[in-house]
């Protein structure tokens, strides 16, 4: 066996580009060798992970290569995907079995880093069971209601003399019984998963919640795990936040801001929205408001967040300005049915204090987009696109689907790359790496999500996809001034929601 101190293996939620492409480019960008397995093995919207292959290539490669550390992404392993997580039902049991094989994964004396994530199955307050149980179709709103009774009761919560039995009523019994059936598993689980970190097999845990209101049996759950994990006194090697997809970039950057201190190297971050009032803005799909999943973010990678940075003459200070352009309300570039039209908001005013504090910042930009949620704020961008002195200055962008999946994505490309320009590991192929970071974000949030995906009436042709987005993806790489090559389009999972941008030399 090979013993290498500078390479990371990464087991992805699934085969979607931004869980198995971007964590690997984002390591990329550090200097950071990746190992991960075949994209065929993973898990689809189709298909569940190849489980008895996953385990046999993650076995052989760890006879051949000892990484430091590995990320992994448990709803895989566990469950065939993140999606399968909520339909497959398979027994805890055996689902425990799979979980026991990270013991053997440390190697000889722990030489080998876990860094894990698991998911707290989602409620989505909606009828479409494309990622759910066929029942969902005709019952989502229902159990998701339900779920929301039942938390309020459990709490104390006054509710409507015979609520609970009207939901009920509405909902069969075997529906009923299998959808909390499927939840007690998953719960079961998770605390198992508390226990290897109690134990040490598991050196960081983050618990993502995945697709949240501000109530439910999930948040139920998370309040336990969250109170079995301090009560182990593993408040430091636990955190638990809205997030899913963007979870191993952000274990990844935790990894590399231990490493950076393990130097002496600090990371310190000033935060600044756009509007101030923005930090108290509700933020869509995560029950909380956009200050706080910031905060989270922040605190679950390691980035110490200060008032004012005073760097003085230390060269080890590493600092870095957040800078969260949004507004009083998220937008949402997805109308869904029943809920209130967002995809217009006048965000010119705060569009332009981004831009003066871009312009003001003395130490490198991380982007973070959350004006609107499900894709870019369209005015923002053009601005950038139309500055190019600018974009110079900003080491990460993001603007996709969820506030966590934006934050965590761009404050874990920022992190790595200030880890390779800190640690000297800055190359040519460092640095396009980064470019190719960027560029993707830009390509996704704001060509293909907030520009494109609406002229396809849910349309999901490859022809007329890169038809319409070509121009746009070149702007993006004519103002960074960045070749991308040869690019390929494609919707990989045959559908509108997911878009991907292929480099030719990956």
């Amino acid at each position: 066996m090979t013993q290498t101190t500078n390479t990371a293996l990464i087991i992805p939620l699934d085969d979607r580009p931004v869980t198995y492409v971007f964590p690997a480019m984002i390591a990329e960008t550090a200097g950071i060798e990746v190992v991960s397995p075949p994209r065929s093995l993973m898990g689809s919207i189709f298909h569940p992970a190849q489980m008895d292959s996953l385990f046999a290539w993650i076995t052989s490669t760890l006879d051949k290569v000892r990484p430091q550390v590995m990320m992994v992404g448990l709803d895989s392993l566990l469950y065939g995907g993140l999606i399968t997580s909520r339909r497959c039902d398979d027994s805890m049991k055996s689902i425990s079995k799979r979980l026991a094989n990270l013991k053997k994964w440390k190697g000889p004396g722990g030489s080998t880093k876990i860094y894990a994530q698991t998911s707290i199955m989602r409620i989505s307050d909606n009828y479409d069971n494309s990622e759910e149980k066929t029942y969902w179709a005709r019952y989502g709103r229902e159990i998701f209601a339900w779920s929301t009774v039942m938390y309020r009761m459990s709490k104390g919560i006054k509710v409507n003399p015979g609520i609970l039995e009207s939901y009920e009523t509405r909902i069969p019994q075997e529906i009923r019984d299998d959808y909390l059936d499927t939840r007690f598993r998953n719960f079961q689980i998770n605390q198992e998963v508390l226990d290897l970190v109690g134990t040490g097999v598991i050196d960081r845990l983050v618990l993502s919640i995945d697709d949240s209101g501000a109530q439910g049996l999930n948040v139920l759950e998370k309040e336990k795990l969250v109170a079995k994990a301090n009560s182990m006194g593993l408040g430091d090697r636990v955190f638990c936040y809205p997030g899913a997809d963007e979870v191993l970039c952000s274990l990844f950057a935790a990894w590399l801001v231990r490493k950076l201190n393990e130097l002496g190297l600090k990371l310190r971050a000033q935060v600044s929205y756009s509007p101030g009032s923005g930090v108290n803005c509700p933020s869509r799909y995560e029950g909380q408001t956009i200050g706080e999943t910031i905060s989270a973010q922040l605190e679950a990678i390691g980035i110490q967040q200060v008032e004012s940075l005073q760097t003085g003459n230390n060269p080890n200070n590493i600092d870095i300005a957040v800078l969260v352009h949004g507004g009083d309300v998220q937008g949402d570039h997805i109308l869904l049915p029943g809920t209130p039209d967002l995809r217009q908001l006048e965000t010119g005013a705060q569009v332009e204090q981004t831009i003066k504090l871009l312009s003001e910042s003395t130490t490198p930009v991380i982007l973070c987009d959350v004006a609107y949620a499900n894709g870019a704020d369209p005015f923002l961008v053009e601005e950038l696109l139309n500055r190019p002195d600018l974009m110079s200055r900003i080491i990460s962008y993001a603007g996709w689907n969820t506030t966590g999946n934006t934050v965590g994505s761009a404050l874990a490309t920022g992190v790595s790359r200030l880890y390779s320009v800190r640690t000297n590991g800055r190359s040519e192929h460092t640095d396009r790496a980064f470019q190719k970071c960027l560029f993707t974000r830009l390509a996704d949030d704001w060509a293909y999500q907030s520009l494109v995906r609406s002229q396809l009436d849910s349309d999901a042709s490859i022809d007329k996809l890169a038809q319409l987005i070509s121009p746009f993806l070149g702007r993006i790489g004519q103002s960074m001034r960045f070749e991308p090559g040869n690019l390929r389009v494609s919707f990989p999972w045959k559908r509108t929601f997911e878009f991907e941008v292929c480099f030719e030399d990956r």
